[in-house]
């Protein structure tokens, strides 16, 4: 159905029902409920309509002169304007945006309050939920920011789409537009947007500084996240291309999470690795273990960095450290700032190609 059709299908159906949620309105006229969302926007900017929070009512209000901007250079539009006439923040003040992270006190604190900064920027709405990286728990959430009329939303999911196939169908099953925040899609995601760190860039990153510091048996030393493989995979491909051996079989590579035993069991081996020259760094994930690893390493009796060279991953704390390590720094508030320039800008132009965007993380060199 042309946009024209539907204009005329949602007039209609309005005046006779007097109010109507755009659920119901998509369901009744057959369309897309993000399509009849810009539809009712549209309707309503012009006077047509008047928009409430989740739905639409008849009577409108007083008519509004429905203004068109030419268009200039060739049919592009000019900077900043929608396909409308309308600059981005006039048109994204309509926007409701709901956003689930699994955490608020690591990592993720700092992305929320990027994506704050741009939405308050757009005049769009924010609304923030906290699964605690529980499967059930975002789906929770979801459901009821769905159920107070999101526009759209921006994720981070508890799975990895890539490897969750239920997952994948959840995402591609959502009525609204998503992008995923520090995740990427899988390929059968659908329509889904991501931005995410290029954490295997950071990972060559890291141990190319600490191969260029004379440094030649680096080790990994890491939680088992989501954020796991990606590190595997950018450290060996440092390793292989600055033609360094990997380290013994003796050397630590994987902890476990709120597990006291087996942190003073990786460090021991990790003493014994450094006392027998095995290895001389470490590519330590994350900032929350490294630096209580680094205490238990100088207590007994490894210097840091003079036995063992230690840089960090996340620099949510690294600085903090005696003495600071070096760390590689995600582009967290930049990550949550352009998920919502993304979601925004696909409200706006539901047609445009879906775009993935990866963002390169900095090293910050202490001492």
């Amino acid at each position: 159905m042309l946009a024209d059709g539907r204009h005329q299908a949602i007039i209609k159906t309005v005046k006779a029902r007097g109010s109507i949620t755009v659920r119901e309105l998509a369901e009744e006229i057959g369309v897309a409920v993000v399509t009849v969302r810009n539809d009712v926007r549209e309707l309503a900017r012009r006077g047509t309509l008047l928009r409430v929070h989740g739905g639409v009512v008849w009577p409108p209000g007083p008519q509004a002169t429905d203004q068109t901007v030419p268009e200039a250079d060739g049919g592009r539009l000019s900077a900043g304007l929608t396909a409308t006439g309308r600059s981005r923040k006039e048109a994204a003040e309509e926007y409701s945006l709901g956003m689930v992270v699994p955490h608020s006190s690591y990592y993720y604190p700092e992305v929320v309050s990027g994506a704050r900064a741009a939405a308050e920027a757009l005049g769009a709405k924010l609304t923030l939920g906290v699964s605690r990286n529980a499967f059930t728990e975002e789906h929770a959430l979801v459901a009821q920011m769905l159920q107070t009329g999101v526009d759209g939303l921006l994720l981070t999911t508890a799975e990895d789409p890539r490897t969750s196939p239920a997952t994948e169908d959840w995402l591609r099953g959502l009525p609204v537009p998503v992008v995923l925040v520090e995740r990427r899609i899988g390929r059968n995601t659908g329509p889904v947007e991501h931005v995410a760190t290029d954490h295997e860039w950071g990972a060559y990153l890291a141990v190319r500084h600490l191969a260029e510091q004379g440094r030649t048996r680096i080790a990994l030393l890491q939680f088992d996240t989501l954020t796991a493989p990606m590190l595997q995979i950018g450290y060996q491909q440092a390793m292989t291309a600055l033609d360094l051996r990997p380290c013994a079989p003796e050397v630590p590579c994987l902890l476990l999470e709120d597990d006291p035993a087996d942190l003073d069991d990786k460090c021991e081996r990790l003493v014994r690795a450094v006392k027998d020259g095995q290895v001389d760094a470490v590519l330590i994930h994350n900032d929350s273990i490294a630096l209580p690893l680094v205490s238990r390493l100088q207590a007994a009796g490894i210097g840091i960095p003079g036995d063992l060279a230690v840089v960090t991953y996340d620099d949510e704390l690294a600085s903090l450290a005696s003495p600071p390590l070096t760390s590689v720094a995600p582009p967290r508030r930049t990550v949550g700032a352009e998920a919502v320039e993304l979601l925004v800008r696909r409200l706006q132009d539901p047609d445009r190609p879906a775009h993935h965007l990866t963002l390169h993380p900095k090293l910050n060199i202490r001492g």
